[in-house]
């Protein structure tokens, strides 16, 4: 028996079997999948090479010992996983085994190598060593991510990292096997070594073979960049080849950006920067990085987060997906601005306080679609979507929430503090400064202060705005999140390859054991397309409960209104519209509502709007709005513009009549208009439109966003010509 006479059996496996009910009870490690192999071979690398030692000490075999204990160790966390995944879950076991195999398996070799490695340089303190040498191990990839763009990292004790929560696809990758193949081969040298210097088969000092094997080390970490294991700048730089300088800003780019959305991306860059100067009063000492990637799957493989952009304060980077601009470029701008007043050697908030780090850069930019953060926290508070702004600053609960609500409330109370008490003493408490030492007040007080100004606001009849932005799931919420966006993956990728009956029964898998909007939505699609309209609205409507009360209600709300043109119900399809614009989530949901509604005053308009290809929808919106603009229609229009790659000249001979803002519709079409222009540095007539978009005053908070519009447009028409003549382009050179 393996137990027999040998405590260190028994407790290395009692060890594994405690911590792996642990990872059973908690969330992402309660599936069989890529955290819970990582954790584990974590843990197994430390118990095997606690155990190479204490072999080693007592002369025993090695070999013969880890081969009789080896199954053991990887049995254990194996069979409790699988078990609780199947009386629990139903997520895939196959992937779940992948994982373990690639990640978990080769830790019992990894670790044992680091044992034997301790003991043969410090037979006297070989444990010492060994944490040691463990603590090296973990300590690259921190020094990798500090050093490189990079957030994602590989190593040997967990295999592989990939940067950030936010992005839920996660599979065993080629990349990953041939690192992990890597890692056995160069393991099993060590191990091979050291066992014929132990017999005297091969001669070699003690030192000798460390700086051997350091080199080896070193020349790989040296060469990780050419095999795709790590990020440098200069493989950034490579691979997207466009570069320029401007007064504050070096910006790396994909040359496949179009001419003029880029000159708009660099004016935008210096626009922001101005904003921010004033907000901070204070501005950075040297030119900020900015890495502009063409998609977010280029970002993923080059920087290792696909869906979230990011700032690296203390390297002065910043990293965005070109479409991302007016969203979260001056975010991560900002979190380079709070460098300046940042703590230890990431120059971010003490105690690394998530709320402080992200409420300062949400208060800098705060503009949250149409809503003025205020606003829409003002929305969240009196609409039962409420968070304690004390809890909020503590431990990691920043992360307990909806990402939205924890910014919102973040962003809107720090921008309370400033505008009250001014920037300086925000910078102190950032600093690491009490609060209660700084606003001679209890944060609990201050917060009671804060609620009252958020009541003060009103916006208290918005519930459906509320849940349209605050009701989506924390990744450590959702069920499978791995495995289903894998899935999610396939199925799109199918359906957009045209390949929808494959697609309909991955979306249908998923939709049957999971609620997933992803999922319904690419099954109705799907049927849609497979000329199944009958069985999709019957579905649509059985389902769409199950979303009562979730984020994405009301865009099942409009597909059931489309999916009832379909089916030619066209009274029961205007019924669905217009409660869909009575329930007023968002000007969204406002605009693409109106549209329909206004298209129903003809049959067949509307069922050609709704059946045709994005082509025939911009023609019969171009003929649609010749003789009268229906404003509803111009955002739709625009992006269909965007989307079919129309020349702008043509776009803009669509609009040749007067506008006039006399309504939300009418105001903010002629925002949007405004926005289109800027994009194609049409600076003159996009500040016409934006002014003419700021004319409506009873729009129900969307003045201050519009206003915020002008006033870009404003700076950017007098300031276009000094920035551009001033810019140094050094490759992929603009015209």
């Amino acid at each position: 028996m393996l137990f027999n006479n040998d405590k260190r059996y028994f407790v290395s496996v009692l060890i594994i079997i405690l911590f792996n009910i642990l990872l059973v009870k908690l969330p992402l490690t309660s599936v069989f999948g890529f955290e819970f192999s990582a954790l584990n071979s974590i843990l197994l690398v430390i118990i095997s090479g606690i155990l190479a030692i204490s072999f080693l000490k007592r002369k025993e075999n090695l070999l013969k010992n880890f081969l009789k204990v080896s199954p053991f160790l990887l049995l254990v966390p194996l069979v409790i996983s699988v078990l609780n995944s199947l009386l629990t879950t139903t997520c895939s076991l196959a992937d779940g085994f992948l994982f373990y195999l690639v990640i978990t398996v080769p830790s019992i070799l990894i670790g044992s190598a680091f044992g034997l490695f301790s003991f043969y340089i410090s037979p006297k303190y070989p444990r010492i060593l060994l944490i040691l040498l463990l603590g090296i191990t973990a300590l690259i990839p921190v020094i990798e991510i500090y050093y490189y763009p990079q957030i994602y990292f590989y190593n040997p004790l967990i295999g592989f990292f990939p940067g950030t929560i936010y992005d839920e696809r996660l599979c065993v990758t080629f990349r990953l096997v041939i690192y992990r193949f890597i890692n056995i081969i160069f393991f099993l040298s060590v191990i091979y070594s050291i066992d014929r210097i132990i017999n005297h088969k091969l001669r070699i000092s003690r030192f000798l073979f460390s700086l051997v094997v350091l080199i080896i080390i070193i020349i790989f970490l040296k060469c990780s960049p050419f095999l795709e294991f790590s990020t440098t700048k200069s493989r950034i730089e490579s691979s997207l080849k466009g570069k320029c300088y401007t007064e504050h800003f070096e910006i790396i780019y994909d040359t496949s950006i179009d001419t003029a959305y880029l000159k708009n991306l660099i004016i935008n860059h210096e626009f922001f920067y101005f904003e921010l100067k004033k907000f901070f009063m204070d501005e950075p000492h040297r030119k900020i990085t900015s890495f502009i990637f063409k998609n977010n799957r280029q970002k993923g493989e080059l920087f290792g987060s696909e869906n979230a952009d990011v700032a690296k304060p203390w390297l002065y980077q910043i990293y965005t997906t070109a479409g991302n601009y007016d969203n979260t470029l001056r975010h991560e701008i900002a979190h380079i601005f709070s460098a300046s007043f940042g703590t230890g050697p990431f120059k971010i908030a003490h105690n690394f306080n998530p709320a402080l780090i992200e409420g300062i850069a949400e208060a800098a930019a705060p503009l949250y679609n149409t809503w003025y953060i205020d606003q829409i926290a003002s929305i969240a508070y009196n609409n039962d979507y409420k968070f304690r702004i004390d809890n909020l600053y503590s431990g990691l609960n920043f992360f307990g929430q909806s990402s939205g609500l924890s910014y919102v409330y973040a962003g809107s109370f720090t921008n309370f503090l400033i505008n009250r008490y001014g920037i300086n003493k925000f910078k102190e408490w950032y600093n690491g400064k009490s609060f209660s030492s700084l606003y001679d007040s209890s944060l609990t007080d201050i917060a009671g202060i804060y609620y009252e100004y958020l009541q003060h606001l009103g916006f208290t009849n918005k519930q459906n705005t509320a849940q349209y932005y605050f009701s989506r799931q924390t990744i450590f919420s959702k069920f499978c999140p791995r495995y289903i966006a894998t899935q999610l993956e396939s199925g799109w990728n199918n359906f957009n390859n045209n390949n929808f009956t494959d697609a309909e029964r991955v979306f249908s898998h998923i939709n049957s054991i999971t609620q997933n909007y992803s999922a319904l939505y690419g099954l109705i699609l799907s049927k849609v397309e497979l000329k199944k309209e009958i069985e999709a609205l019957s579905l649509l409507k059985k389902e769409i409960l199950k979303y009562k009360n979730s984020s994405y209600y009301f865009s099942l709300e409009l597909l059931i209104g489309d999916l009832l043109i379909r089916n030619k119900k066209y009274e029961e399809a205007k019924e669905q519209y217009y409660l869909l614009n009575c329930q007023d989530p968002d000007l969204h949901y406002n605009y693409l509502s109106k549209l329909r509604l206004n298209l129903l005053v003809n049959d067949s308009l509307i069922y050609n709007y709704i059946t045709s290809e994005d082509s025939a929808k911009f023609e019969m919106l171009e003929k649609y709005n010749l003789k009268s603009y229906d404003y509803a229609s111009f955002p739709v229009i625009i992006d269909l513009a965007v989307s079919l790659h129309k020349p702008y000249e043509e776009v803009l001979s669509l609009f040749d009549k007067n506008i006039i803002a006399s309504d939300i519709y009418s105001s903010y079409g002629a925002y949007y208009l405004s926005r289109y222009m800027m994009e194609n540095i049409d600076y003159v007539r996009g500040r016409k439109l934006a002014a003419l978009a700021c004319r409506y005053r009873n729009a129900d908070g969307i003045q201050l966003f519009l206003r915020s519009h002008l006033l870009r447009t404003d700076w950017v028409y007098f300031n276009y010509e000094k920035i551009m003549n001033n810019v140094k382009f050094i490759h992929g050179v603009a015209n």
